[in-house]
């Protein structure tokens, strides 16, 4: 079991880093291999999936094999007990996974971590394993589910990730294939720019195991402990050991502790 001790040196080591105060980048920390490297992935990976369903409302025939591992930890010191986790956590084709803060407005939650499968079996496997280890380093109490795709994707179609039980998921309309070849033929991504010219920003990070933490990833955490104060989550102060900054333009619902519960046997 990780002690809340130990995260706190974890991340107090963190600040020693050099530039550790002067980054800014993504507010979610990655780890294993890129989805730019998964097995008949795009060159663009999800950038170019999601810009696809942003310009036709389509969900593109590469997504319907994904399926993600979710991870919820209850509080912001879960959160980085899993960070600590995905560390160390061996996988057969070393799978892509993150940890994030919730801050769309439209997605429920608050603390999540991911870990993206290529396929339903795949996904099993993982929840599976992740499910012991969070359970052992964590808390049983962790949820730990399986999903399939984007959140985005489900709210436009509720029948892409059915969630009651016995439900038939949807299938790819093969007609969506003419919008996915229009896109492909006339958007052009452009690599390392913020600018949207006919497509969209990519990054070009092939592998998210090295784990000396750049700016970028120490500033995604005390991020993570300002949306913790922000919501009303005080067990940041485990971490930080100082108050922190909140985040005026953050919009979420008041952070309520988690009661525990036994589960069934």
């Amino acid at each position: 079991m990780i002690s809340d001790d130990e995260v706190r040196q974890f991340y107090q080591k963190k600040l020693e880093t050099p530039g550790a105060y002067g980054g800014a980048g993504s507010l979610q920390i990655y780890r294993g291999i890129s989805p730019r490297l998964w097995k008949d992935a795009h060159p663009q990976g999800c950038l170019r999936h999601l810009a696809v369903f942003g310009k036709f409302g389509v969900i593109p025939r590469y997504c319907f094999d994904c399926y993600k591992v979710l991870i919820e930890p209850r509080n912001v010191v879960e959160l980085f007990k899993l960070l600590m986790v995905f560390e160390k956590l061996t996988l057969p084709n070393d799978n892509t996974r993150k940890c994030m803060v919730e801050g769309r407005e439209d997605c429920s939650g608050t603390y999540k971590g991911f870990i993206f499968c290529r396929s339903k079996e795949e996904g099993k496997e993982v929840r599976n394993n992740v499910r012991a280890q969070v359970s052992d380093a964590i808390s049983r109490e962790v949820p730990v589910t399986l999903k399939r795709g984007c959140s985005e994707y489900a709210r436009a179609y509720p029948a892409y990730s059915p969630t009651k039980p016995g439900a038939v998921a949807m299938n790819y309309n093969n007609d969506w294939q003419a919008h996915e070849d229009y896109f492909d033929k006339n958007f052009v991504f452009v690599e390392n720019t913020s600018e949207f010219s006919g497509a969209a920003q990519v990054t070009a990070n092939a592998d998210n195991n090295d784990t000396r933490y750049s700016p970028a990833e120490i500033f995604a955490m005390r991020y993570w402990l300002s949306y913790a104060a922000t919501i009303g989550d005080t067990s940041y102060l485990k971490i930080s050991g100082c108050r922190m900054p909140t985040i005026p333009q953050l919009k979420r619902q008041p952070f309520v502790t988690a009661i525990p519960h036994t589960r069934h046997k």
